[in-house]
């Protein structure tokens, strides 16, 4: 028969708290039993208890603790966690003899592998959800931690979004799942922060945006708010969507979409979460490319227009199939978004073009830590376009100074013009980069000359 301490909410092994100001407060409880040999003897009181260890020395950060709240069975108390870990937490009853006052402690439950530290909510389609293939080294961290589709907590492997005992998961994956950026990313911020990372997987493969859009639908950002909240909240949403809306209809309403996503999840819980997005990457199979190249585009003028929400490129990337990321590509770009998050870096972006010259272009590049640089020898027209009222301005030659890209063309533009870069989903890109940071510019549409 049971006796001593049961921990039976509050705490599970694996868990990762959010931290707040340098600790989390943590609420747990359950239930308590004497035993009947104790009864006997005699037992002037019995109180559950718990105290806190480092796992890596053993060192308690705490004596016994009572229980704040203790009734004939049940007990609860809040326990003050600093951030860090990863942490053993222990329980006892605590009996005190009737006759010799001498304490007599009976088991208790224990929580192993419990952090306090960061935790990130994984949203968006396919791979976010991680769908990569390939081999890679990108092994389980004990510092990141899952909080799988079936609600358990874990140490973090791939793949991320399984539906193991979660079948109904609303999140749940219809295909088999793969790698994901995000084991790879959490390494990387725990060796930067020092703290324990906990994932919170999302993402639906295929899923549309209508299905995040509160408007619309957004049975999908429900179901993540619900995740964050009964995870104790998050600290960043980590999301890669937009390949569902990549055709002409639905691409013209993305934007307004993406600004619903983010007000919606910020009033829900109650601050300025921040967004941290991936602009479209490759896709080798016969698609709309204008579409594709709208919502990249959309995705940065999102990024510029809406406090709090990052972009990184993604279209210099590698497939395992004609559209998702293979498993040296997820490490990448897991690695880049680390790099964006602990560093306060972003990928070098277009922000005014001018004429400088009769048939000479300049590009000047905002977030440019070093200096542009051209990193390939293609022909210049394959990743620059430019047209004017009379069409096409074929490139005749690209050079890089600074933060600007001079592009000399085959003739003075005539009348309104625009230049894109990278366009087009089955090309890839990274022709240009930060010689600093090495992020790839952003692929960018129809942006004007002045």
């Amino acid at each position: 028969m049971f006796y001593g301490t049961r921990i039976t909410y509050g705490l599970d092994h694996w868990q990762i708290l959010k931290a707040e100001n340098g600790e989390c407060r943590l609420t747990l409880g359950g239930s308590w039993r004497l035993p009947e040999g104790a009864k006997k003897a005699g037992v002037r009181s019995a109180e559950p208890c718990v105290r806190l260890a480092r796992e890596d020395d053993n060192v308690y950060l705490t004596d016994w603790i009572r229980a704040e709240h203790i009734d004939a069975e049940r007990w609860e108390t809040v326990l003050r966690v600093p951030a860090g870990g990863l942490y053993r937490l222990e329980s006892c009853l605590d009996a005190v003899s009737k006759e010799s006052g001498e304490h007599w402690r009976f088991r208790g439950d224990v929580r192993n592998h419990v952090g306090c530290g960061e935790l990130f909510a994984i949203a968006g389609q396919s791979n976010a959800a991680g769908y990569g293939k390939g081999v890679m080294p990108d092994p389980p961290d004990i510092r990141v931690h899952v909080k799988r589709n079936s609600g358990r907590w874990d140490m973090a492997s791939h793949p991320l979004n399984d539906a193991t005992d979660a079948p109904d998961c609303l999140n749940a994956p219809m295909g088999q799942t793969g790698t994901s950026p995000f084991i790879a990313f959490g390494r990387r911020r725990a060796d930067h922060t020092g703290l324990p990372v906990g994932l919170l997987p999302c993402a639906q493969g295929g899923s549309p945006i209508r299905l995040w859009d509160p408007e619309r639908d957004g049975s999908l950002l429900r179901n993540m708010i619900a995740k964050i909240k009964r995870a104790g909240g998050a600290n960043a949403v980590l999301w890669y969507q937009g390949c569902a809306d990549a055709d002409g209809e639905a691409a013209g309403k993305y934007m307004k979409s993406f600004a619903n996503v983010v007000s919606f999840t910020r009033r829900a819980l109650g601050f300025d979460i921040p967004f941290y997005t991936f602009q479209l990457n490759k896709y080798l199979a016969p698609h709309d490319s204008d579409a594709w190249d709208e919502i990249r585009q959309i995705q940065r003028i999102a990024a510029r227009e809406i406090k709090g929400v990052s972009i990184l490129p993604t279209a210099d990337l590698g497939l395992s199939d004609e559209i998702h990321l293979n498993s040296a590509s997820n490490v990448a770009l897991g690695q880049r978004l680390a790099l964006q998050m602990n560093e306060g870096v972003s990928a070098p972006d277009v922000e005014s073009i001018e004429a400088a010259g009769q048939t000479l272009l300049r590009l000047r590049f905002a977030n440019v830590k070093g200096e542009m640089i051209r990193t390939n020898t293609r022909d210049a027209g394959e990743y620059f376009e430019v047209t004017d009222e009379l069409g096409a301005v074929p490139v005749e030659n690209v050079k890089t100074e600074k933060d600007c890209a001079l592009l000399t063309l085959s003739r003075a533009v005539r009348g309104a013009a625009r230049v894109s870069y990278e366009r087009e989903c089955m090309r890839g890109a990274g022709s240009l980069k930060d010689s600093l940071t090495l992020l790839p510019a952003l692929p960018f549409l129809n942006e004007t000359i002045h």
